[in-house]
């Protein structure tokens, strides 16, 4: 089925083709690619392209064949190719963050990594470099189980890393996940649910005779089988499971995690390996590369760990990941397209990126049309003419890019593209940023009043992330700034359900959903509304560091830069940025304009603060009668402190409880202070 959608995406390409002669210029300027580069591979051993551009160059060609009969030959290269052969889920909080890691893509990405936690370590006084394990980045379904004094309580998705949608019941259905564990403990384990490859084939033949679309690839069909609301559906689709990490532990190793899952009677990827350095890994990463496709379950990379746990702690986090481990991406699927056109889209902050507009195919399970060129010097790096023949990848399997042009097959007299000098909304002068060494790669428009850059900042204002208002689309927004019912945020809680119903894409339900849904966001939580200023350089991750440090957004606008910089998590780039915002006369305008309108909540503020514990260093072992671990640990960093994992020489004090076990021992060996439970009831 998955083959059928992508020949039909490639039909497009046809559209091209306004008579015989076109038609003829290019099937032989395709042979012609074909044949050349079947000659390097099965002659010579010398690929210069990867499978998966050469068959989708081969698809066109057959398709230009089927329709223009007349031009078909025995010497074709095509001669070659064989025949065509959800009632809802509740929402739950995770009890601990659910990071995803960064990714290299590179072995120099990977060695640049290594040498970022080098300095990060050595300035906490480590000069060891650490071991590594690395693992089989399944491509599945990330899986959060929780387990009470032994039993299953909770199975849930990632979601956004805070809050997940639970699907216990469906887990259940896994026959290789135990419902008890035989230490009886209390556990966070987090893996990956999969689906063999022989199941996907199986079930999309089911359901291809049932006339409903097919999966385009173990990854949705996981997704899709845990999001059944009948667990008999999930359990006769055998989905499996990788447990990979225990939230919370005590275990020293990566290694002795793996080891104890396996003990409790988890299933454990064996595929993996223990390196000293990332030379090994490297070799590692190269054997699995070229035989990833053996395996009944997708692997998209490997996950490299750092070995010792303790090391974590010292890493820390950015604001979206751990430094601890990285995911080194396979090379990404790619494909053959041609450019159709290119537009040129202005950002919140005025960056002008170049967009080119594709002849529809189907890439790593989904339908791309357009993809980013980046920037001006993208642009004339890859040389992009008119109706230009490129190769299409995903880099890391999210974003569609433009890696190379295929200058062979360029029509005789295609016309270059100009990345223009004006911005192409209010023709206003493109330039480059001053970034004090050097310029921004980028081109700004700087005029303030770009109709473009107003219609971006409302569509990041209305985000999920954001004010998070449903009905509010992005042709919505356009729709109702070109008619001048919306021009700044304000406005949008002006909206009367009549001037609403009557528009295209709304009718009376609709225009009530949103009126609903936008009376919902009257109330909101500062950090919500940070980020949903579009504040140069503040993300969403920041903009909670920000609400912790700062009560009210009247602090904000009264907070100096010497008072910015030296909040945690912010640092010269945003505080500067910060600065430039309010020192704006229309941004203040438009945040005064909106403010009335809002209830502004802020209940992380003081969740960091420099408190009594700050500068000393605690760890948490053994069970306590009035706190649970990460409520201990909450408390602690409360109050300035921070939460290690282990006991070394550093440790200020070891607070333990019930069944302490070896780090007790090891506060003893250290002469660390030992203190019992009633130490955070005075807290």
């Amino acid at each position: 089925m998955w083959r059928d959608r992508e020949r039909d995406s490639q039909r497009d390409i046809l559209c091209l083709m306004n008579d015989n002669s076109e038609a003829k210029y290019r099937i032989d300027a395709l042979r012609e690619e074909l044949e050349k580069h079947r000659v390097l591979y099965h002659v010579h051993d010398t690929p210069k392209i990867s499978d998966e551009s050469y068959d989708s160059l081969m698809r066109e060609l057959v398709l230009l064949e089927e329709k223009y009969p007349d031009f078909k030959s025995s010497l074709s290269p095509s001669e070659r190719v064989g025949g065509e052969p959800l009632s809802s889920f509740q929402k739950v909080i995770h009890d601990f963050p659910q990071w995803s890691f960064d990714n290299a893509f590179s072995f120099e990405e990977l060695l640049a990594w290594e040498e970022r936690n080098r300095k990060l370590l050595q300035k906490g006084g480590m000069s060891k470099m650490p071991s590594y394990v690395a693992e089989m980045k399944i491509d599945g379904l990330k899986v959060i189980l929780t387990y009470k004094k032994g039993k299953l309580m909770r199975a849930a998705t990632r979601g956004d890393g805070e809050v997940g949608e639970e699907v216990t019941e469906n887990m259940k259905t896994v026959k290789s996940l135990p419902l008890i564990v035989s230490n009886k403990a209390s556990l966070t384990i987090v893996g990956e649910a999969w689906m063999k490859k022989s199941d996907l084939e199986n079930i999309n033949k089911e359901r291809e005779k049932e006339g409903l679309p097919a999966y385009a690839n173990t990854r949705n069909l996981a997704a899709g089988t845990l999001r059944q609301l009948d667990p008999k559906i999930v359990a006769k689709r055998r989905i499996k499971f990788f447990a990979y990490d225990i939230e919370g532990g005590e275990i020293e190793t990566q290694e002795g995690e793996l080891k104890t899952l396996s003990d409790l009677g988890f299933l454990v990827n064996t595929a993996r390996k223990f390196c000293l350095n990332l030379e090994e890994v490297e070799v590692f990463y190269n054997i699995w590369k070229n035989k990833k496709g053996n395996e009944e379950y997708g692997i998209d990379g490997l996950v490299i760990k750092i070995n010792e746990r303790a090391l974590w702690d010292t890493l820390g986090y950015t604001a979206k990941s751990p430094r601890g481990g990285i995911a080194y991406k396979f090379p990404a699927e790619e494909v053959t397209t041609q450019i159709l056109d290119i537009s040129y889209q202005v950002g919140r902050t005025g960056a002008v990126t170049p967009v080119a507009e594709l002849t529809p195919v189907l890439l790593a399970g989904s339908t791309v049309r357009r993809a980013t060129l980046h920037n001006k010097d993208e642009m004339e790096r890859l040389d992009i003419h008119e109706g230009d023949t490129v190769g299409l990848r995903k880099a890391g399997d999210v974003i569609p890019e433009i890696f190379t042009t295929f200058l062979s097959l360029r029509r005789e007299g295609a016309k270059p593209y100009v990345f223009p000098a004006r911005c192409p909304e209010c023709h206003f002068k493109l330039e480059k940023e001053n970034l004090g060494k050097e310029f921004s790669v980028a081109f700004y428009c700087k005029n303030k009043d770009c109709p473009a850059k107003h219609i971006e900042n409302l569509i990041h204002f209305v985000s999920k992330k954001a004010m998070n208002i449903e009905g509010l689309g992005e042709k919505i927004i356009e729709t109702l700034h070109d008619i001048g019912l919306v021009s700044d945020y304000a406005s949008l809680f002006l909206l009367k359900k009549e001037d609403l119903e009557n528009l295209e894409g709304f009718g009376e339900k609709s225009a009530l959903n949103f009126i609903k849904e936008r009376e919902k966001a009257r109330t909101v939580e500062l950090h919500r509304l940070i980020y949903a200023l579009g504040i140069r350089h503040v993300g969403e991750e920041t903009a909670k560091e920000i609400a912790k440090c700062v009560e009210t957004m009247h602090d904000l606008l009264h907070s100096s830069y010497e008072k910015l910089v030296v909040l945690p998590s912010i640092g010269d780039k945003v505080a500067l940025s910060l600065i430039e915002y309010k020192s704006d006369e229309m941004s203040i305008t438009k945040l005064r304009a909106l403010l009335p309108h809002l209830t502004v909540v802020n209940t992380l503020f003081g969740n960091v603060v420099e408190g009594a514990l700050a500068g000393l260093t605690f760890v948490i072992t053994g069970s306590f009668e009035h706190f649970s671990r990460e409520e201990a640990k909450t408390l602690i960093e409360k109050h300035g402190g921070k939460v290690s994992v282990s006991v070394s020489k550093k440790t200020s004090m070891l607070i333990a409880g019930k069944d302490p076990g070896s780090k007790r021992e090891n506060a003893l060996k250290y002469d660390v202070a030992i203190v019992g439970e009633e130490y955070l009831q005075n807290l």
